[in-house]
C-alpha cells in the first residue's frame, strides 16, 4: 500500500488485450493502485473484458458508471458508447456522439482530465493500437507533474498508439506491459512531495542554483527567471524517476550525464498546447481586436512568443484567414513564431500533427487547411507561408516591431514577477499604436497596468495605450541578480523579503539618481544595459522597430563624440573625458563626457556621465581636435565598408550557386513526390485488394477445410477401401481398408504404384488400371485375402469438375458377409432340391 493515493489510466486499442493480460498479471493485487482502463470499442460491440481480465489477476474488475467513485485495488472499464472523466476521484460518463469524418478520441478525453483532476498523482500507460489517440493527452499528464509510460514497439501487436506517443519525447519508460509494473511500484515508493522545498531552503538555495548553472552551461538557457515552484516541481519528477536518495545525489547524476541535462531541460519546456484552445478566446478576440484591426494597410503584423509546438499560432493563422474570407477583406498577413526550444521549433515548422488533433478541430476547418498523410495531419501550404519560426529568448533578446497582435499565452505562469514586467516593457515597445496583447487567462499586466487599455478581462486582451511614458532603460538584457540565497523558510517570509529586495533596489536606483549625473550603463556591445537619472536631453526614441544599440538613441550631435569616446574606452582601457562641448543652442554651458570602464564577471562594461559646466572667460570649446578624429573614424568606417561590401559580394555569389542547386533540387524532389505519391495511391490499391483476396482466400481455405474433414471421416466410417492415383500412377491418397487389404501404408504416399507388390492380393490390379485409363471404362472383379476376406474391387477414371481424366480411383468394398450369406442360400437350394428328389 502507498501513503499517497495514485491513479494508472490506461489506453489500448487493436492488440491491447494481449498487452493487458501481461500487465494485470505482472500487477500485484494490493498494489493500493486505481485502474482505469480505457479501450476503442465498437458501439455495438459487447465486451468481455472483465470476463478475460478476471483470469489474470485477483483485483475486482468493474464496469464504469455514472458517479462511481473509485477505489484502491480495483481495475474500472470504459463501457461502449461513452467517453470517460474523472473529476475528484470520481468516474463521469458522457455519451459519444458520433459525426460523421469526427474521431472519437476517449483515451485522450481520459487523459486530460486525469491530470487536471489529480495533477501529480496520474500515471499514464499507452499500449498497443493503431491512430494516434493519447498522444495529445500525454503532454498534459506530464506538465502536471505525472509520469508517462508506453510500450515498446516490439511488443505490440499495432505500433501506432505507443510509437505516435513516444516520438513527443515525453515518455518517461518504453517497455512491454510485463516490465511496467516493477516500475510503477518504484515510483510510487517515493512521496509525491519530497519536501525538496524546504531542503533547499535549509540550503540557502544553493541546490537550485547549482541545477540552474548546470543547465546553462550545457544549453545556454538560464532558468533563474523561473518560478522556484515550476523548478521543484519538474526537479522533484525527476529525482524520483532516476532514484535519488536527495537533491545532492541528483545533482551528482546531472553533473555526470548529458542525456539527464537534455531530458530535464525538455521538461521544463513543456508546455501545454492545442488547436483553438479556448474556443471563447477566439470569440472574444474576433469581437474586440479583428473588428478594429486596420485592413487597409500593407501587411497585419503578429508575433507569438513561446509558440512551443505550433498549434496555437496555426490556430490564429487560420481564424483570421477565415474572419477575411467571412467580411470579404484582402490583407496580407505575417506571423512571427518563437520559442526557445529548439526541437519544438523544428516540430512546428512541419506543421505535421498527430491524427488526434482531429478533436479539437471542427470538421470543415480540418479538411479545408489541412492535408491528410499517412502520418496524420499536415498543415496545408497556404497557412503555413504566413508563420515564420525563429527561436528566440524573450528574456534576452531584441523583440520583433510594428504588431498590430502580440500574443503570449500561458508563459508569464511560469516566470517570476519581475522578470514578467522587463517583457511586458519590451511587449510595448513592440506595438503599433493601437496595437492589441493576448495574455492566458491566468496571467495579467501587474505594474504594467497604465500601459494598456483593458479590452476584455476575462480572456486578458489589451489595447496599447499612448498616454503611458515607459521607463527607459528598462531593457531585456537588464539582468537581475538572483535573490535565492536570501529567500526565507516559507512562502509568506520568501514573498516579504523579495518585496524588501526590490525596495532596496529602487532605493539604490533613486540615490544614483540624485547623486550622480545623468549616465548610461552599456556592455561590451555598446547595448544599453541601465540608465541613471534623466538622459534625455542626449536621446530621443527613433521610430521603428526597437533597438538596445547606444548610437541608435543618442542624439545625432553627439553620436560622433560617443562613438569617439567609446572608441578609445576599448583601445586604451582607461578613463576618458571630453570637455566644453558646444551643445545645442545654449552659449552659457558647455557639456561635459567621461567615460569609465568597469570590469566584472571577467566581461567590459562603460559607464558614459554627462555633466553641464558653466562656460568661462576666454575659454576655447572642446579640448581635442575631433576633425583629426573625424578622419580616423571615416578611414576606419571606409575600411570596414569595403570588406563588408566584399564579404557581401562573395555571400551573395554563394547564395545565388545555392539558390540554382536548391532550386534543381526542389524540382527532383516535387517530382520525387508526385511518383511516391502516385505509387502511394497505387499500393493502396493493391493493398486493398490484398486484403479482398486474402479474406476470401480464407474463407475458402476455411471450406477445404471443412470439406476434407468431411471426406476423411467419410472414408473412414463407412469402412469402404479407397486408393486415389495421380495422372502419373502415383499414390495420392489411401483409406484404412486399403492399408489392410493391399499393404499399402501412409510412407507409400507419392510412389508410383508400379513399385509396389499387390499382385498376391490382385493379380490383375496393373493391367485392370491400364485397361481402364486406356478405354475410359470400368473394371469390376471379386479378390480374397489372405484371411479369406472378400472384396468387391472397382476401378474408375478419376474425373476433374471440368470432366478432366487426372487419375484412377480404386475401391473396396467387404462383402465377406454378401458371399458367405449367398454360399449358405446355395447350400440350403441344393439340400432342398435334394430333399424334394428324395
Amino acid at each position: 500500500m502507498v501513503d499517497e493515493q495514485y491513479y494508472v489510466g490506461i489506453g489500448a486499442s487493436a492488440g491491447g488485450l494481449e498487452a493487458l493480460e501481461l500487465f494485470f498479471k505482472a500487477m500485484p493485487d494490493d498494489s493500493g493502485l486505481i485502474f482505469v482502463v480505457v479501450q476503442h470499442l465498437s458501439p455495438d460491440y459487447k465486451s468481455l473484458m472483465n470476463e478475460l481480465l478476471a483470469r489474470h489477476t485477483k483485483m475486482e474488475i468493474l464496469v464504469a458508471e455514472d458517479q462511481m467513485m473509485t477505489e484502491p485495488n480495483k481495475i474500472y472499464l470504459i463501457p461502449p458508447r461513452h467517453n470517460l472523466t474523472m473529476v475528484d476521484g470520481r468516474l463521469l460518463l458522457k455519451p459519444q456522439v458520433y459525426e460523421k469524418h469526427q474521431l472519437i478520441l476517449p483515451i485522450d478525453i481520459f487523459f486530460r482530465s486525469l491530470a487536471k483532476d489529480q495533477e501529480k498523482h496520474a500515471i499514464a500507460v499507452v499500449l498497443s493500437g493503431t491512430g494516434s489517440d493519447g498522444t495529445l493527452g500525454i503532454r498534459e499528464i506530464k506538465e502536471m507533474g505525472g509520469m508517462v509510460m508506453a510500450q515498446d514497439e516490439e511488443s505490440s501487436k499495432f505500433d501506432g498508439m505507443p510509437k505516435s506517443s513516444i516520438a513527443t519525447g515525453l515518455v518517461d519508460f518504453i517497455l512491454p506491459p510485463q516490465r511496467m509494473t516493477t516500475e510503477i511500484m518504484k515510483y510510487i515508493k517515493y512521496p509525491a512531495t519530497l519536501g525538496m522545498e524546504k531542503e533547499i531552503q535549509r540550503n540557502n538555495y544553493d541546490d537550485l542554483t547549482k541545477i540552474c548553472h548546470l543547465l546553462k552551461s550545457f544549453t545556454n538557457v538560464d532558468f533563474t527567471s523561473y518560478k522556484e515552484s515550476t523548478l521543484i516541481r519538474r526537479i522533484e519528477r525527476r529525482i524520483k524517476l532516476n532514484d535519488c536518495e536527495d537533491t545532492t545525489h541528483y545533482i551528482q547524476l546531472l553533473a555526470e550525464s548529458d542525456k539527464e541535462k537534455e531530458t530535464l531541460y525538455r521538461e521544463l519546456l513543456i508546455g501545454v498546447t492545442s488547436f483553438f484552445r479556448d474556443k471563447e478566446a477566439f470569440e472574444a478576440l474576433a469581437v474586440g481586436v479583428l473588428s478594429q484591426l486596420d485592413y487597409s494597410k500593407d501587411v497585419i503584423r503578429i508575433w507569438s512568443a513561446g509558440c512551443s509546438t505550433g498549434e496555437e499560432v496555426y490556430s490564429i493563422a487560420i481564424f483570421i484567414s477565415e474572419y477575411l474570407t467571412q467580411h470579404n477583406l484582402k490583407c496580407d498577413l505575417k506571423l512571427f513564431a518563437t520559442d526557445i526550444d529548439s526541437r519544438a521549433l523544428e516540430y512546428a515548422g512541419t506543421g505535421l500533427y498527430p491524427t488526434s488533433i482531429a478533436g479539437d478541430l471542427e470538421p470543415h476547418i480540418l479538411a479545408k487547411y489541412f492535408n491528410t498523410t499517412n502520418e496524420g495531419y499536415q498543415i496545408n501550404e497556404k497557412i503555413r507561408k504566413l508563420v515564420v519560426f525563429a527561436k528566440h529568448n524573450i528574456l534576452k533578446d531584441p523583440p520583433f516591431g510594428k504588431l498590430d497582435l502580440l500574443v503570449c499565452r500561458n508563459l508569464f505562469i511560469y516566470i517570476k514577477s519581475e522578470y514578467q514586467q522587463k517583457i511586458l516593457n519590451n511587449f510595448y515597445y513592440a506595438l503599433n499604436r493601437g496595437g492589441y496583447l493576448f495574455l492566458g487567462s491566468s496571467e495579467s499586466l501587474g505594474d504594467m497596468h497604465e500601459a494598456f487599455e483593458k479590452i476584455d478581462s476575462k480572456w486578458k486582451i489589451y489595447r496599447f495605450r499612448d498616454t503611458y511614458r515607459p521607463q527607459l532603460g528598462l531593457e531585456m538584457n537588464t539582468h537581475i541578480e538572483t535573490n535565492l540565497s536570501l529567500r526565507g523558510s516559507n512562502q509568506d517570509s520568501y514573498s516579504l523579503k523579495s518585496r524588501k529586495n526590490l525596495w532596496f533596489e529602487q532605493m539604490l536606483v533613486e540615490v544614483l539618481r540624485q547623486n550622480l549625473s545623468p549616465s548610461v550603463i552599456v556592455d561590451n556591445k555598446e547595448n544599453i544595459l541601465h540608465i541613471i537619472g534623466d538622459v534625455s536631453p542626449f536621446f530621443s526614441l527613433q521610430t521603428g522597430r526597437f533597438s538596445n544599440k547606444l548610437l541608435a538613441h543618442i542624439n545625432k550631435e553627439l553620436s560622433l563624440y560617443i562613438n569617439n569616446l567609446l572608441r578609445r574606452l576599448k583601445n586604451d582601457r582607461k578613463a576618458v573625458r571630453i570637455d566644453n562641448i558646444l551643445y545645442g543652442h545654449d552659449e552659457e554651458r558647455t557639456l561635459n563626457i567621461q567615460g569609465s570602464l568597469i570590469e566584472m564577471h571577467e566581461e567590459d562594461y562603460l559607464l558614459i556621465s554627462f555633466t553641464f559646466s558653466e562656460v568661462a572667460k576666454n575659454t576655447v570649446p572642446v579640448t581635442i581636435d575631433m576633425s583629426q578624429e573625424s578622419q580616423e573614424r571615416v578611414k576606419q568606417l571606409e575600411l570596414e565598408l569595403q570588406l563588408a561590401r566584399e564579404g557581401l559580394q562573395a555571400t551573395i555569389e554563394e547564395l545565388e550557386t545555392s539558390n540554382e542547386e536548391l532550386q534543381s533540387s526542389n524540382e527532383e524532389l516535387i517530382a520525387s513526390n508526385e511518383e511516391l505519391q502516385s505509387t502511394n495511391e497505387e499500393l493502396q490499391s493493391v493493398n486493398e485488394e490484398l486484403y479482398t483476396v486474402n479474406n476470401e482466400h480464407q474463407q475458402k481455405i476455411e471450406q477445404l477445410t471443412m470439406l476434407t474433414n468431411d471426406l476423411n471421416n467419410l472414408l473412414k466410417n463407412t469402412e469402404i477401401g479407397a486408393l486415389y492415383l495421380d495422372s502419373r500412377l502415383c499414390i495420392r491418397r489411401i483409406t484404412p481398408v486399403i492399408t489392410r487389404v493391399l499393404n499399402i501404408i501412409d510412407n507409400d504416399i507419392g510412389r508410383p504404384i508400379h513399385h509396389l507388390s499387390v499382385a498376391d492380393v490382385y493379380k490383375d490390379l496393373f493391367h485392370d488400371i491400364e485397361d481402364v485409363l486406356e478405354n475410359l471404362n470400368t473394371a469390376e472383379r471379386e479378390i480374397r485375402d489372405g484371411k479369406g476376406n472378400t472384396y468387391f474391387a472397382k476401378i474408375r477414371p478419376f474425373r476433374t469438375t471440368n470432366y478432366a481424366i487426372d487419375g484412377i480411383i480404386l475401391t473396396l468394398i467387404d462383402i465377406t458377409q454378401l458371399k458367405k450369406s449367398q454360399n449358405e442360400l446355395v447350400a440350403f437350394q441344393k439340400r432342398h432340391t435334394n430333399t424334394e428328389n428324395t
